[in-house]
């Protein structure tokens, strides 16, 4: 009995056209030079031969190897035995599976990453920062649109890609670090910093300015006309060691995706 279509398809397919020891791929110039190697030989004298093989061209009793593996497989039957060659055959499968796995989460993580940045302008903040503790643009802000993209998209994040997460929170941790800063207020006895999120949540009602206020051609600058001298140098050596914190994480983010997202959209 011929090995039948299904059991040819089926071997090719989960080998992903590649021979199961050296993965070497099997086609060449649209000619396949792929051999299917019998695991049980079809007699009982060849190599790894057995007096009882039912289903002997069988999708089970087969294993895809190029011609030189082939060879070297079946000069060597003590090396390459019936157990080592089934081990061999389901190592490779389990790679082809795990690597399209791993293909399809690193698509998705992809795209999560060009719709974010379609609306983040990521690799601009970091000459964005630079203009910090003077001035800003107030384009410098991830939460909102990430926070959107999490309510719209809430199966793309986590990324799939775990370094890649945590990257992404110690960059959106150290924006929001000088989030508070540049929306918050400094109150005028204590030069106590309150978040935005603070006065919101709180029956605070200690007097104090905005640390930062919107200027001119959509930036935001140091409150000078309001803040003391001693509360703008405080502003400053904060907003130094902030920004130095940021840049930092910016550019282990950067260069993560750079290196390991190559088909990004900045």
């Amino acid at each position: 009995m011929s090995i039948s279509r299904n059991d040819i398809k089926k071997l090719f397919s989960l080998s992903a056209g590649m021979c199961n020891i050296c993965r070497l791929q099997l086609a060449e110039h649209n000619v396949l030079i792929g051999e299917m190697a019998h695991i049980i030989a079809k007699s009982s004298n060849g190599p790894r031969g057995n007096n009882y093989s039912p289903q002997i061209n069988s999708y089970n009793n087969l294993i895809l190897l190029c011609p030189n593996h082939h060879t070297i497989v079946d000069n060597n039957p003590d090396k390459y035995p019936i157990d080592e060659l089934i081990k061999i055959k389901n190592s490779h499968e389990q790679f082809i599976f795990s690597r399209l796995n791993v293909d399809k989460e690193y698509k998705t993580d992809l795209e999560s990453l060009n719709t974010l940045f379609h609306y983040i302008p990521i690799k601009d903040f970091r000459s964005m920062a630079m203009e910090l503790p003077n001035r800003v643009s107030i384009n410098f802000n991830a939460r909102d649109m990430f926070e959107e993209f999490c309510k719209d998209n809430p199966n793309r994040y986590p990324f799939w890609d775990k370094e890649l997460t945590i990257l992404w929170e110690e960059f959106i941790q150290k924006i929001d670090n000088i989030d508070k800063w540049l929306l918050g207020t400094l109150t005028i006895k204590e030069n106590k910093l309150i978040t935005f999120q603070e006065m919101l949540n709180s029956d605070n009602n200690q007097p104090g300015y905005n640390i930062y206020v919107h200027v001119y051609n959509d930036f935001m600058a140091i409150n000078k006309s309001n803040l003391s001298y001693e509360q703008i140098n405080l502003v400053i050596q904060n907003m130094q060691v902030l920004v130095q914190n940021f840049i930092y994480s910016h550019t282990k983010l950067i260069d993560y995706i750079r290196f390991n997202f190559r088909e990004i959209k900045w």
